[in-house]
């Protein structure tokens, strides 16, 4: 089994999915506990990256402009999980 296998399988065992919105620092030491790579901080980034655009991880920017990701086991169900989660105003209009 490869890393990227290793990492998807643990995070649906625990449902991460259900965690909601989190640093990136938290599934860092997550990937590095599941793969034991102590000081390999570049492949863990790298990694996570990989994931990142297979759609495994749903990113949202906050006010400070950094960015927290949600966990999503079904990557084809990316595109509908961002519709559902946009915080877009409503505009009233009164005649």
């Amino acid at each position: 089994m490869n890393a990227e296998n290793s990492i998807i399988n643990y995070f649906i065992f625990k449902n991460l999915d259900n965690r909601g919105f989190v640093k990136y620092g938290y599934f860092k030491r997550l990937i590095t506990y599941i793969l034991d790579l102590h000081n390999k901080e570049y492949y863990v980034r790298k990694l996570f990256l990989k994931l990142n655009r297979k759609g495994y991880f749903l990113k949202r920017e906050t006010e400070r402009k950094s960015f927290l990701y949600k966990f999503n086991p079904i990557p084809n169900e990316k595109e509908k999980e961002e519709i559902n989660n946009k915080n877009e105003p409503i505009t009233l209009i009164f005649n």
